[in-house]
């Protein structure tokens, strides 16, 4: 089942209905030109597509050589409106959940952490894994040892807690959690061959209920 190319992918009202923290999954949708949009079904790309959006995000507006294209720039403005945290500090890193996120089950896989959310994030999990690769380096001459296992596996769940904390889930007054929906349409070479991807648009939805794209598309 796809999502309809030309189904609105709605913004929440941000004054009225949610309170907009600084962690949330994110779903990415593809499309062919004038196509239906369908969820990304496959991990190196659902990575290459949220690697767009955080660079998009990161970008320093005042040191790019390249200009946004208005689709870019309208993603700048809509996170800015809707996450305070991102708006004092534009900077976002991204989580995958390796333990409990499957694609096909629609469970999220991918997050973006803002704000000042992300230093926390990766002074307490990210970096520890760095340390101690370093470590094996020098004293192993290799990083397969248990200490860089169990580090990567701290983070893993210490992260998945740290992205679904209730306290800075984006959530609306009733206590819905919403997710991030990207769109992004397929460019293809002469011959036919994907060359890239473009993105389009991105909204907050809620993560359960009739409003859920997922819930449309089970259907």
């Amino acid at each position: 089942m796809v999502f309809n190319k030309h189904m609105n992918i709605l913004p929440v009202s941000v004054n009225q209905q949610t309170n907009f923290k600084s962690a949330y999954p994110v779903v990415h949708w593809v499309a062919e030109a004038n196509g239906s949009y369908a969820p990304v079904a496959n991990l190196e790309l659902v990575k290459k597509l949220q690697s767009k959006v955080v660079r998009v995000l990161n970008k320093p507006l005042d040191k790019s050589k390249k200009e946004m294209v208005n689709a870019e720039q309208r993603l700048r403005a809509y996170m800015g409106s809707c996450d305070l945290d991102y708006r004092l500090l534009p900077k976002v890193r991204s989580f995958y959940n390796k333990i409990l996120g499957s694609i096909t089950s629609y469970s999220p896989v991918s997050y973006i952490i803002s704000g000042k959310d992300v230093e926390p994030f990766e002074n307490m999990l990210a970096k520890d894994i760095g340390r101690k690769k370093g470590d094996a380096r020098e004293f192993l001459g290799t990083t397969n040892c248990p200490e860089v296992c169990e580090a990567v596996r701290w983070y893993n769940r210490g992260g998945l807690r740290y992205v679904n904390n209730p306290a800075i889930r984006v959530k609306d007054k009733s206590g819905m959690t919403y997710v991030l929906h990207t769109k992004f349409e397929i460019i293809r070479n002469k011959l036919g061959k994907i060359k890239d991807y473009k993105f389009v648009d991105a909204r907050f939805m809620p993560e359960y209920g009739p409003n859920s794209p997922f819930e449309k598309i089970k259907s």
